[in-house]
């Protein structure tokens, strides 16, 4: 194995474990912001008994196979919710890293993954997406400007912002979200947009496709609206197809 497919394989280990730490704290996120509490007071706790959790109840994963999906001091049921969201980010960080050909995109293109994954947990579970994850994913596409000139693919960015132009428009148009959703909405959408034609040239158009087509096929005609979990699922996948195809 060369120093290339080592630094690689090593970018996409710590990239999954980061993102299973992540995931931990989307847990956290997901369930406080919407009901607007404190995401650091009170600190992590059983939701049922009210027991503060130890370190081993909050190692990714692994806390809630050891403790069999129960409370360890009122025996509660854990719902396996908790862990399949820390695989799900871990996975998903693990993938950008995979996908992509530079770790240098990394931290910024899986930030941009992550807030879409945490706003479909809380559209999913009925609650208003907090703006602060449409202003981090803003600040994680933002970031990639500088880093298309450090690695010299000022090229991609007319093409970047095409593609953000295109999904916003098809977001616009399609995801009748309502207020104030929407705008927090169209902006993690246009985000992942910018992201996959800031990899491809024609990443930001599938994205926008993606929209329209899955906007029409759930919502268009109905007073519903297109679940955000179905727009940013196809949007994510395309960002890292967009990354393979761009790979050297």
């Amino acid at each position: 194995m060369g120093s290339g497919e080592t630094a690689q394989l090593l970018t996409i280990l710590v990239s999954g474990v980061v993102g299973l730490v992540v995931g931990s704290f989307l847990n956290v996120v997901a369930y406080r912001l919407p009901r607007k509490m404190s995401i650091v007071e009170p600190p992590s706790h059983c939701p049922s008994c009210g027991t503060r959790l130890g370190l081993i109840d909050l190692v990714p994963v692994a806390s809630w196979l050891w403790i069999r999906g129960r409370c360890r001091h009122c025996h509660a049921h854990v719902s396996p919710r908790y862990p399949l969201v820390e695989l799900s980010t871990g996975l998903l960080c693990a993938a950008a890293a995979g996908a992509l050909g530079s770790f240098w995109p990394v931290l910024s293109v899986a930030g941009i993954l992550v807030c879409a994954l945490a706003a479909s947990i809380v559209d999913t579970d009925g609650g208003t997406i907090p703006v602060v994850l449409a202003v981090v994913g803003a600040l994680g596409s933002v970031s990639l400007l500088p880093i298309a000139v450090v690695l010299g693919h000022t090229d991609r960015l007319p093409w970047a912002g095409l593609g953000a132009a295109l999904g916003f428009l098809g977001a616009f148009v399609g995801d009748r979200a309502a207020e104030p959703q929407r705008w927090t909405r169209l902006t993690l959408l246009t985000c992942l947009a910018w992201t996959a034609g800031w990899l491809w040239p024609g990443g930001g158009a599938f994205v926008a496709a993606w929209i329209v087509v899955a906007t029409a096929a759930t919502g268009l005609g109905t007073a519903k609206r297109a679940p955000f979990v179905i727009l940013a699922a196809g949007s994510v996948l395309a960002v890292l197809a967009s990354a393979l195809i761009s790979r050297p």
